[in-house]
């Protein structure tokens, strides 16, 4: 009896606590502005939070949300980080939005369905981009240096102008825009689909799995593609282009460019277009 009495304790208390922790917006919604210190470089947000960025020499925020939620939300600073996320699960709400000015924004982490927009140009020298979870992104920049990194089904579409991109991306992911570099690494794997446009001198490509890389428009002088699963491959090279494919591969290529077949095994295919 006593053990029952006890269990149904603890049962009780641990409803509660999920209770608690559970809040739903009002539908009220207010904007709060708040000021961050110096020397943020990194953003982490989620948990279906929409982000506006603006790059300004005055780090601060203003969070669009309901009145009820607006303590829910936290902005930490830790180590140059500002983590953006609430403190209690929020099952619904009218407006969850923050609109943040930052001097130096390096490095963008997406999670848990978070948003992310930058209407203006972002202009840094070392630029990174992690999306997780279904996140979304929009946004043009100019970076030296740039590094995506996509996994679950993330996506979005970017114009970027770089030296060097390299781009890695796994699950059913989906990747678009326009992008200039000197240099391009990409790495696509599972289910992932990249439809670039743009121009680059140097084009380093493995595909794999049943991912898709539809680079027609996307213009290579020269291109090296390693090539494996089910792929499917449009790649453009107006100098040369050599290629190892295996599995069920197919390629189309694009361009004038001179075509070395490095291997072409299996049921690997290639079309000259």
């Amino acid at each position: 009896m006593k053990l029952k009495l006890l269990m149904l304790a603890v049962l009780a208390v641990t409803t509660s606590c999920s209770a608690q922790n559970k809040i739903k917006g009002d539908k009220d919604v207010m904007s709060i502005v708040g000021k961050l210190e110096s020397g943020i470089n990194t953003i982490e947000v989620g948990e279906g939070i929409e982000l506006e960025l603006a790059q300004s020499p005055n780090n601060s925020y203003i969070l669009t949300t309901d009145r009820n939620l607006v303590t829910v939300i936290d902005f930490k600073v830790t180590d140059s980080v500002l983590v953006i996320k609430p403190n209690m699960r929020i099952t619904a709400a009218k407006e969850l939005k923050v609109y943040l000015k930052l001097d130096n924004p390096q490095h963008i982490i997406l999670k848990k369905d978070a948003e992310f927009e930058s209407p203006g140009l972002l202009e840094v020298a070392d630029f990174s981009l992690t999306a997780y979870d279904s996140s979304k992104f929009e946004f043009k920049l100019n970076s030296s240096n740039t590094s995506f990194n996509l996994m679950g089904n993330s996506g979005g579409d970017c114009r970027l102008n770089t030296k060097k991109f390299n781009l890695k991306m796994a699950d059913r992911t989906d990747l678009k825009g326009d992008y200039n570099a000197e240099e391009v690494t990409f790495t696509l794997a599972d289910n992932s689909e990249f439809s670039p446009r743009g121009k680059t001198n140097t084009l380093q490509l493995t595909s794999s799995g049943k991912s898709d890389y539809n680079g027609s428009r996307f213009e290579s002088k020269d291109g090296y593609v390693t090539l494996s699963g089910r792929t499917e491959t449009e790649v453009y090279a107006s100098n040369n282009l050599k290629v190892y494919a295996q599995d069920k591969a197919r390629v189309k290529a694009y361009g004038k460019g001179d075509i070395k077949m490095e291997a072409l095994k299996d049921d690997a295919s290639i079309e000259k277009k």
